[in-house]
This record gives C-alpha cells, structure tokens and sequence, in this order.
C-alpha cells in the first residue's frame, strides 16, 4: 500500500535566514545605534512573544470582526522599567470601503460599543516564564524587549 506525503510549503511571506539575517544586521549598523545614542542607553534590538500571545491576538482580531493587525513602533514612557526604549504596538484593523478602495482602518477599543462592558471585567494575565503578576500590565503591548533581556541568536 502507497502512502501520500504531504509537505506543507512555507508561507508566502518567508524571506529565508539570510536575508532576515542581512536586514537584521543592516537595522544594527544605520539605526540602532543611533537610537541608542539617542537613548543615552541600548535600544531594543528585538522584542519576543509567546505563542499564547499571538492566539489571543488572534481571538481578538476575530472578536472585533477585524481583517489584521497594524504594528507601530513606540517607546515606553518614564516611570516604566524599559523607560526610552523602543515597543511594538499592535492594533487590530476592519476592512473598510472608501469608494472603491479597500482600507483597513484601525479598531479604537475604546470607540467600540462594548468597552465599558468589556474594560469593567477583569484581565486574563499572560505570564512570561520569570515575570512578576504584581507588575503593570500593558494591553497588546507584552513582549519581553532585547536588551535587556537577550537569549536569541541575533541579539550579538
């Protein structure tokens, strides 16, 4: 009896190691530093989430009836233990019809009609291995930023 293999083919989106290598290392040499220097401090160089992360950005993005996410890069305020430092910020986006073209238009929670309800309930809390419940909690903004905390194998 003959059994069929499937292989699953990489995502279309895949640039492969070395040019993720190659990009990494151009972001290191033009702006890193000088984000750095600006900081007064090391900026981020990268950001890890956890998988839960992402399936729960997933469920969101299918709650609010969204087509994506839209990153923006921040920096964290004073006060906050990554003060200065580069963040990632994730906002779920909805298609959109303006005319003829298709956008994608950012979903402002607290613009939904169900905000009050859904901010008057309590948080279910994402720990990272280490990390104390105590500490401010931060909505789509909860990945562990590189420095200071390194352990990849692009963070030379």
């Amino acid at each position: 009896m003959q059994q069929h293999v499937t292989v699953k083919p990489l995502p279309f989106f895949y640039v492969g190691q070395k040019t993720t290598a190659e990009r990494i290392s151009r972001f290191q040499k033009n702006k890193h530093s000088l984000l750095s220097q600006s900081a007064g401090k090391p900026d981020t160089r990268s950001i890890w989430y956890s998988k839960e992360h992402f399936t729960k950005l997933l469920e969101e993005i299918e709650f609010a009836g969204g087509d994506g996410i839209r990153v923006y890069f921040g920096t964290y305020e004073e006060g906050h233990q990554f003060a200065g430092q580069t963040c990632l910020l994730f906002v779920t986006t909805r298609e959109k019809q303006i005319g003829n073209v298709t956008t994608h238009a950012n979903v402002i929670l607290e613009k939904e009609p169900n905000f009050s309800e859904r901010s008057s309930v309590e948080k279910e809390i994402i720990l990272f291995p280490g990390e104390d419940p105590g500490e401010d909690i931060r909505d789509f903004n909860m990945g562990i930023p590189c420095p200071p905390r390194c352990d990849e194998e692009f963070s030379q």
